[in-house]
């Protein structure tokens, strides 16, 4: 159903915009941990090939991030704007160009597979498998991916529960694809990468269609109206870096943050800390969709020049964000050991974790905060203040303190590493942002 972006009441209109993107995200998550429960119950190797090649995957994220992000949010200005050509020029040109990435990655990553395996240490035991897997989702990258770049814009227009609906039902559909090809057919982690090439694909056919087909669609995907555009790619580029840094820089600090981990704690540690990741990843769960929810809202009425109710709509977001920050900083003091429980029976490794986790997520209030002011700049085509906050929180503030803070307080160090990084991040966020709304107020009272 198509939502007036531009005079529905706005706590409404987040709630309807958020809640679909929330469950989005959660189904996902729900469907990679099913995909890698039925891959560890044939073949133990078969975790690790998976595991081994998720830079691949990433890389061909980023790309998805970065052309759909970027893509996305000056679309939904533009269509606040009321200039529908412009934002059709947009979609169509992130639409090629995405293929056009995509295609490039996916020829330079077969051409250099066995020179990145050995960088990325691929023993002779995994080598088979992995290629297995990563060559299928490789060659699937097309059109498993372009659905889920162009299902960014779905959203931003105010179709959230149709952006919902898809990987809802591609997710279903991955899930029962990998029962059939990893047990019935005995295809291992190959049939585990089909079914989510057939379920990605699944994804771009809905979206294909939406935007071909669909009736009530404002922006239509017009084939037979291409003109490349160079300045709108370079647009939708910068547009979409912060999120393209936020993956990258993340993934690589992602990668540290073990090594440091293990010099300084041991696999013990480690297998804690991807316990905390996987509780604080659910929770920020909730923020990123809030976030994703306010966008359109955000984009929209800024395209629009309804400046106050963009501006209305970040602080509406803010008081939600902080509200269920509160909740989970409770269920945090209170309930830590029920949620570590549901990852591990042992009882030393829950009393370990039962500790870090309220050191290691002491700043998860903050990820919220952080989160809607990266989109609120993205939003108002300010996207070099999103890149920078984005750099400073995923790589620029927490690798310093990793290289200093263990050294006096040991493995704490590298906890207290992650709650400052956050922290830091997300204050910097809010006095940007607040600067900012008070600069376009300002702005907006002298016209």
């Amino acid at each position: 159903m198509k939502r007036d972006l531009g005079n529905e009441k706005i706590s409404v209109l987040l709630l309807d915009q958020s809640v679909p993107a929330i469950l989005s995200m959660l189904v996902a998550a729900i469907y990679n941990l099913v995909d890698r429960m039925f891959i560890g119950r044939i073949n133990s190797l078969g975790l690790t090939a998976i595991g081994i090649t998720m830079p691949f995957q990433i890389v061909q994220m980023a790309f998805v991030l970065l052309i759909g992000v970027g893509g996305s949010t000056l679309i939904s200005i533009k269509y606040g704007e009321g200039k529908i050509k412009s934002a059709e020029n947009i979609l169509i040109n992130s639409f090629i160009f995405f293929i056009i990435t995509e295609l490039l990655v996916t020829i330079l990553c077969l051409i250099f597979i066995n020179p990145i395996f050995s960088l990325l240490g691929v023993s002779n035991n995994v080598y088979g498998l992995a290629k297995d897997y990563i060559v299928v989702m490789l060659l699937g990258g097309i059109p498993g991916l372009t659905g889920y770049c162009l299902n960014n814009t779905v959203r931003s227009l105010g179709f959230s529960r149709n952006a919902m609906t898809y990987v809802l039902l591609s997710s279903v559909l991955n899930i029962i694809l990998d029962a059939i090809f990893i047990f019935i057919f005995g295809w291992g982690v190959k049939g585990a990468a089909i079914a989510t090439v057939i379920s990605q694909t699944l994804v771009t056919i809905f979206v294909l269609g939406f935007f071909i087909k669909s009736k009530g669609v404002p922006i239509k995907l017009r084939l037979n109206n291409l003109k490349v555009d160079f300045r709108v790619v370079k647009e939708v580029f910068s547009n979409g870096l912060p999120s393209f840094y936020m993956q990258v820089v993340g993934t690589v600090v992602g990668i540290l943050l073990n090594r440091f981990i293990i010099s300084y704690g041991g696999d013990y540690h480690l297998a804690s800390i991807t316990i905390i990741s996987s509780i604080g990843l659910f929770f920020s769960m909730f923020y990123y969709g809030v976030s994703q929810g306010a966008q359109p809202i955000i984009g929209y009425n800024f395209g629009a020049g309804k400046i106050e109710r963009s501006i209305k709509t970040v602080y509406l977001t803010l008081i939600f964000i902080t509200f269920i920050s509160i909740l989970f900083m409770i269920v945090l003091e209170l309930f830590p050991e029920f949620l570590v429980k549901f990852f591990t029976k042992d009882s030393g490794l829950i009393k370990l974790t039962v500790y870090n986790i309220k050191i290691y997520l002491l700043g998860l209030p903050f990820i919220g905060i952080h989160s809607i002011s990266t989109t609120y700049f993205i939003s108002i085509k300010k996207p070099r203040i999103s890149s920078l906050l984005n750099i400073l929180k995923f790589g620029g503030i927490i690798i310093p303190l990793l290289y200093i803070l263990p050294n006096f307080f040991g493995i704490n160090g590298v906890y207290i590493s992650n709650a400052l990084s956050d922290t830091i991040s997300g204050i910097i966020a809010f006095v940007l942002l607040y600067i900012q709304l008070k600069n376009t107020r300002k702005e907006q009272n002298t016209l």
